[in-house]
């Protein structure tokens, strides 16, 4: 398949593309203070000081909330992303981006994130509106259902092609439309002002011709 159409993914347009787990321990220890021991009055015990059901709640929730240190962070999160990313085209350096699609590695993760996203219209609403832009910048109307996204991906160089298998084996759909909405950007200049059919990083924008009356 040459390319990717995307328009029978979505309504109008968007993308057909076939977590990071930790664990935290946690430790309670909850420490009461006595107070200084007043002077004896009686031959009555001193009471020990009293800990408040408060003082008790806010520790068991300091204790139960998970250190910055404890949780990985975003950048850990997309460095180990590279890594993989990496390790899958040092796997298959002869393969292009539309391949890879294909490879289990990456296809297992893209039907994943694509069920996420296809239950996401919040998110689908962005490709949608990035694409309607992009067309009105071409001179297009960008109504519903008017234009579609055509992804050509056997001509990505090896960083885009790396972005876009970090976005997929995320199986996280932001991340997935975060590519396409950057994609579809970084191209609207050239489709527009530009008058290029396709852009050089394989968008094309396809006008959608309306139903055949019956």
């Amino acid at each position: 398949m040459r390319h990717v159409n995307t328009a029978n993914t979505f309504h109008g347009a968007s993308a057909n593309w076939p977590a990071f787990l930790g664990m935290v321990a946690l430790f309670l220890s909850i420490t009461a203070c006595g107070k200084k021991e007043a002077p004896k009055t009686s031959s009555e015990a001193p009471k020990p000081a009293a800990v408040s059901d408060a003082k008790i709640d806010a520790a068991i929730a300091d204790a139960l909330t998970p250190s910055e240190a404890s949780a990985p962070t975003q950048s850990e999160v997309q460095n180990g992303l590279e890594t993989q990313a990496e390790d899958i085209l040092a796997k298959y350096p002869n393969k292009n981006a539309q391949d890879l699609l294909s490879v289990p590695e990456v296809n297992e993760a893209l039907k994943v994130g694509l069920t996420k996203l296809s239950k996401d219209k919040g998110l689908q609403d962005q490709i949608n509106n990035s694409v309607a832009l992009a067309a009105k910048m071409k001179g297009l109307s960008g109504a519903p259902g008017t234009v579609g996204l055509d992804l050509d991906l056997k001509g990505y160089d090896h960083a885009r092609k790396s972005r876009m298998v970090q976005a997929v084996i995320s199986e996280d759909p932001k991340q997935i439309v975060r590519f396409l909405t950057e994609e579809i950007g970084e191209a609207a200049p050239e489709l527009s002002f530009g008058g290029a059919q396709r852009a050089s990083n394989g968008v094309a924008l396809k006008e959608t011709p309306p139903p055949t009356p019956k």
